[in-house]
């Protein structure tokens, strides 16, 4: 599978956890911010750190922005995170994702068409660091002749299992990429240890070439 290429801007606490997190998927990363310190305390993770006030457009267009996959925005100024997510989608980088500091913010990125906002925690930093990972992935999968992605219901009979009790790659040919549970809240990769509960419907990987006993 080919490398990702990923551009993250801002580099406090959240977008450090995304940088430590990529680290762990071997991606190419580059990293920026404006502050040296912040700057050096990353340099160990990334593939590139560079201290750079984004503010300044012709130093930031010398990177070569269409090169990157991914772009992440963690920059808490909304004026610096609305212009560098517009110079990333005149570059025409794929998947731009901005943190959101306020609800006028959100409003803003809504409005510029953005489809990945997310709000700033170490935790979230974390789980977007896999999603990313994941979307990649998906795309993968979709152009497989062997695989699909589906969405399926759960059984009666699997409400109160664990995913490694239920064991749904022995016995169906599919893996569980995430849960959405009835309240609308999604989960990511999940552990084997989650339980099935009333109401959850499971994204999967499904071998096309197994046969299964599952309702989809």
């Amino acid at each position: 599978m080919k490398k990702l290429n990923i551009i993250i801007l801002g580099l406090k606490t959240f977008g450090q956890s995304i940088v430590k997190q990529l680290y762990k998927y071997n991606c190419d990363v580059l990293a920026i911010d404006k502050d040296i310190d912040r700057v050096e305390d990353v340099a160990e993770y990334v593939s590139e750190a560079i201290q750079m006030d984004i503010r300044d457009v012709s130093e930031f267009k010398k990177l070569t922005l269409n090169t990157f996959d991914v772009g992440v925005i963690t920059i808490d100024d909304i004026g610096s995170s609305i212009m560098a997510t517009m110079l990333f989608e005149e570059a025409g980088i794929e998947k731009i994702i901005v943190k959101s500091t306020s609800d006028l913010h959100k409003k803003i990125l809504e409005k510029m068409g953005v489809k990945y906002i997310v709000s700033p925690d170490k935790e979230m930093g974390i789980r977007l660091a896999k999603s990313i990972m994941d979307i990649n992935i998906v795309e993968k999968i979709k152009a497989s002749k062997d695989y699909d992605i589906v969405e399926i219901n759960v059984k009666r009979k699997w409400i109160g299992k664990t995913l490694e009790e239920l064991d749904f790659r022995s016995k169906y040919g599919m893996n569980v990429i995430g849960v959405k549970k009835s309240n609308s809240e999604v989960k990511i990769s999940p552990e084997k240890e989650y339980t099935i509960e009333e109401g959850d419907r499971l994204a999967v990987i499904e071998n096309k070439n197994v046969n299964n006993e599952a309702d989809i």
